[in-house]
């Protein structure tokens, strides 16, 4: 676990981290968001010691951090930080140097080498750049191959400081896809990102900064806290999961068993990303689980009734 407490770090004599505590566990996608100027990413560079504290402190799986040269060496083989930025990241000529560089300083060498970096590369699919100079490669490539040394690396946690930020849709499915793959194998990774539809992808855990400070944290990002913390949204449409007819919707659906019940639940969910207000009918059993599929997609949800008998909105 990477463990913040009390968190203090300042630029001069302005305070930027204002008493932060976070979280950030194996096996678990951590979010991190707020507006520019926040403090997200002055935070994600405490977590291998890339910034010092001033007061409070990291500590990653139990162990406090220390600033000195070998304990930093210790914590940046667990915790690997891919910056927002790949050109602050990227340093070697050429892409197999730049993906080799990490495990070849942890002593790895010949065919288990050769190994790790095709492996690496074929994760975010530049198999074949490997002879390509990294200056030549486009912005979206550059962030691909930073993911690319993280892998290499194999690190316990990987820190994303935006991701997305200028890719385009292959880009951010295949970003999508890596963290997912991250996360199967236990791994704990945090991501600072703007892009809501990245975070509702992949999200298990949510923060929300402001002024230095933790205002929001929970497990469910909904599109209606989105705006309510100045999220950036776009325009969507609403369903909403009853156990009994209603009038008033662009669209009704009752949901069954089997393929027929998932048909009419995407049918239910690409009316409501058009704009439109829709009604899913479902049996008190069932609605919960419906809710947690539509959750995912950018609309509004609310679930009337169920086995508790009351509304929740996301």
């Amino acid at each position: 676990m990477i463990l913040t407490e009390n968190l203090w770090f300042r630029y001069g004599e302005k305070d930027i981290l204002k008493g932060v505590d976070f979280k950030a566990e194996k096996g678990v996608v951590t979010v991190l968001m707020g507006k520019n100027g926040a403090g997200k990413t002055t935070l994600l560079e405490h977590f291998n010691g890339l910034l010092r504290p001033y007061e409070g402190y990291v500590s990653v799986d139990g162990e406090r951090l220390k600033y000195d040269r070998k304990s930093l060496l210790k914590v940046r083989r667990k915790v690997f930080y891919v910056f927002q930025n790949p050109d602050d990241q990227i340093l070697s000529p050429t892409v197999w140097q730049e993906v080799a560089f990490g495990p070849k300083n942890l002593g790895i060498d010949g065919e288990e080498l050769e190994k790790v970096v095709r492996e690496a590369l074929e994760a975010v699919g530049l198999n074949g750049y490997e002879r390509r100079l990294c200056s030549t490669l486009s912005g979206g490539e550059k962030r691909r191959l930073t993911i690319a040394s993280a892998l290499a690396m194999n690190t316990e946690y990987v820190i994303m400081d935006e991701p997305s930020a200028n890719v385009d849709g292959y880009g951010f499915d295949m970003i999508v896809e890596l963290v997912r793959m991250l996360k199967k194998e236990g791994k704990g990774v945090v991501i600072s990102t703007h892009d809501l539809d990245l975070a509702k992808a992949v999200g298990d855990k949510f923060y929300f900064m402001e002024s230095g400070r933790i205002v929001w944290e929970g497990e469910r990002l909904s599109w209606n806290m989105a705006r309510k913390l100045g999220i950036r949204t776009f325009p969507c449409g609403r369903i909403v999961l009853s156990s009994f007819p209603e009038d008033g919707f662009d669209f009704v659906g009752v949901v069954g068993d089997g393929e027929k019940g998932k048909d009419v639940v995407e049918k239910a969910i690409l009316r409501a990303i058009e704009g439109n207000k829709v009604l899913l009918i479902c049996e008190d059993g069932c609605m919960q689980d419906v809710a947690k599929v539509v959750m995912r997609y950018p609309v509004e949800v609310e679930v009337r009734g169920g086995k508790d008998g009351k509304v929740h909105k996301n």
